[in-house]
């Protein structure tokens, strides 16, 4: 579909016709059928749009989701979406030209709902104003997702650096004439959320959508990222302490939070919104998200895996048996070898067995390329709880104990070479190898992510969360960090701490964190929200929006085809959005300006 069709209304309001549509879930109505109360369906069809198939939420989380430092791929791929790893860019990509147009097919259906509920005017019953409130969000989320993979970041000249065509009509002949600003973008999301937040704030009597449909509390919750990608600390903080002192919120613990994916949106307490799949009407086979992290019942590539950073910062707390203590742990499957290399495996990494072969692994740049690997070098523990290596192993570093040092109120193990180089490391039961369990490079280790599988019980079914309550302490704790109120910020973060099983941050312990020196409050919030919100769409743009560099200096496939021009990639950098598809670009009927 060319884009003159994309943002119209003809041919894509409904673009259920030809669906099932016997479905309960999102269901649409056929255009020969719409009325002004036709309301309801076409609000379904607005969700239905938002989860299609190769659509915005499947084809733009690539996006979002690989392009941070806690994401490595096991090798090199032929699909699409690698691109949105790699930082290489094709202006040809089908997974961006999908984005973009299901983006803006979506944003087709809201304006019209937008339309037909000022068409009803003061007849305009309770429930049809909170519909059309629903689509304000839908719409102001649609924008917020396109924004931030098709332009520069906000936090780089966003007055002056081009963002989207802004439709906000269904007259499918009123096309933009050109790109609105990132900052007129941003400001029509939060206009949409503001509106939405006022058609969806609840009369008497009315009971509040379950976490499968936009809420008030939704929109507040989207309303306190924007608000924070655009630096407005007030905002964002008023945003996100109303819905955590709303009361309809409250964070799983223990087991439950342990299996987060595998509850129904509308049966999980975090949940503020998710884009909800059903089994009866959704694939939970290879082509979900969760079958490039997983393979489980002998379903999925299982080629993304935790990085070298994340696991660092993740595994600082160990037990007396060596296992992770962080809760969050359990979202990564490691594939030991000595479990064998059978693909039906547990779930959730939990299982304590008494492994005979540990290693200490750390991250390594062969000599001539650009190529970092992982190395294992075989440990064996001692009575006082020490790690020591094999004598053949020892010959290249100055001592055979693994060597350790207090880190972020945890331990970090570290060894250091004869030549005076330090590696930090790991310490973990030997995990196999990508070439030789998934046909991926022998130079990195299959570390599975299960945290978008399993839903139900069924394959890689999962309901992508667009917001949870966790973000918003986040949010209040990094609007406190900021303003200097660290206490307060401590506070939030060690809401979550507490629920992960790991130390609380204290003033007087974050003074020695940091290797012995103060740990600066704001790098606290932010390695927080690293380790509670990985792979869901975030790290990225947290580098980003702080005018940070990523650093991709660690083992994973981007440098097999990048080389080191992707080593450090600059918050300005122009490979940090994608380009408008070629395919959109050609058919547009005013000249917009491409990315460079």
């Amino acid at each position: 579909m060319k884009i003159k069709y994309a943002l119209g209304t003809a041919g894509l309001l409904f673009a259920l016709v030809g669906c099932n549509l016997d479905i309960q879930m999102y269901d649409g109505v056929t255009a020969e059928d719409v009325t002004v109360r036709n309301l309801k369906e076409l609000s379904q069809g607005t969700y239905r749009l938002l989860k299609n198939d190769n659509g915005l939420i499947d084809n733009g989380y690539s996006f979002w989701a690989y392009g941070g430092d806690d994401l490595s791929w096991g090798g090199t791929s032929t699909d699409p979406k690698y691109k949105d790893y790699d930082y290489g860019r094709s202006i040809t990509s089908s997974s961006t030209e999908y984005t973009w147009e299901l983006g803006y097919r979506t944003i087709g259906n809201c304006n019209k709902i937008i339309e037909m509920g000022a068409e009803l005017g003061d007849a305009i019953t309770a429930d049809e104003r909170v519909m059309v409130g629903e689509n304000y969000y839908l719409r102001a989320l649609c924008y917020f997702l396109l924004v931030n993979e098709f332009a520069q970041p906000y936090s780089n000249n966003p007055t002056q650096n081009p963002g989207l065509p802004l439709k906000l009509n269904s007259d499918p002949n009123d096309l933009p004439q050109s790109r609105s600003t990132v900052a007129e973008v941003y400001d029509q999301v939060v206009a949409d959320l503001l509106d939405a937040i006022d058609y969806m704030t609840l009369t008497e009597g009315q009971t509040p959508k379950d976490a499968c449909y936009a809420t008030k509390e939704a929109a507040q919750a989207l309303l306190a990222r924007v608000y924070l990608y655009m630096e407005n600390w007030d905002g964002a903080y008023e945003m996100a302490d109303a819905v955590i002192k709303s009361g309809r919120f409250e964070l799983l613990q223990g087991e439950d939070y342990d299996r987060y994916p595998q509850h129904v949106p509308e049966e999980n307490s975090e949940t503020i919104f998710a884009v909800r799949r059903v089994e009866l009407m959704d694939d939970g086979g290879y082509s979900r998200p969760g079958g490039l992290y997983f393979r489980v019942d002998n379903q999925g590539w299982e080629e993304l895996y935790a990085s070298a950073p994340y696991l660092k910062l993740l595994e600082l707390y160990l037990d007396d048996d060596g296992y992770p203590m962080d809760r969050r742990s359990n979202f990564i499957t490691k594939r030991y070898v000595e479990d064998g290399g059978a693909d039906m495996y547990p779930i959730n990494s939990s299982i304590r067995r008494d492994y005979q072969e540990w290693t200490f692994v750390y991250d390594n740049l062969l000599s001539n390329t650009a190529n970092y690997v992982y190395e294992q070098i075989n440990v064996t523990r001692q009575a006082d709880g020490s790690w020591v290596m094999s004598a053949d192993d020892a010959t290249q570093f100055t001592s055979a104990t693994i060597q350790s040092e207090p880190y972020n109120l945890g331990t970090r193990y570290y060894v250091t070479t004869t030549g005076g180089t330090k590696y930090i490391g790991r310490i973990e039961p030997r995990v196999y190898d990508a070439a030789t369990l998934r046909q991926k490079s022998a130079d990195y280790l299959v570390y599975a992510i299960n945290k978008f599988s399993y839903q139900e019980q069924y394959f890689h079914l999962n309901s992508p969360v667009i917001s949870r309550l966790a973000e918003m302490y986040l949010i209040r704790a990094e609007v406190n960090a900021v303003k200097g109120n660290v206490q307060e910020a401590l506070d939030d973060v060690n809401v979550l701490r507490r629920r992960a099983g790991i130390p609380e941050w204290t003033m007087t312990n974050m003074q020695t964190a940091e290797a012995g020196q103060p740990k600066d409050i704001n790098k606290i919030v932010e390695e927080e929200r690293m380790l509670e919100l990985a792979w869901e769409g975030h790290r990225r743009f947290d580098i980003f929006r702080r005018r940070q560099t990523l650093d991709r200096r660690y083992p994973g496939g981007h440098t097999l085809t990048e080389g080191n021009r992707f080593w450090e990639v600059h918050y300005n950098d122009p490979a940090v959005c994608e380009y408008i598809p070629q395919a959109q670009y050609d058919a547009y009927p005013y000249e917009l300006e491409q990315n460079p």
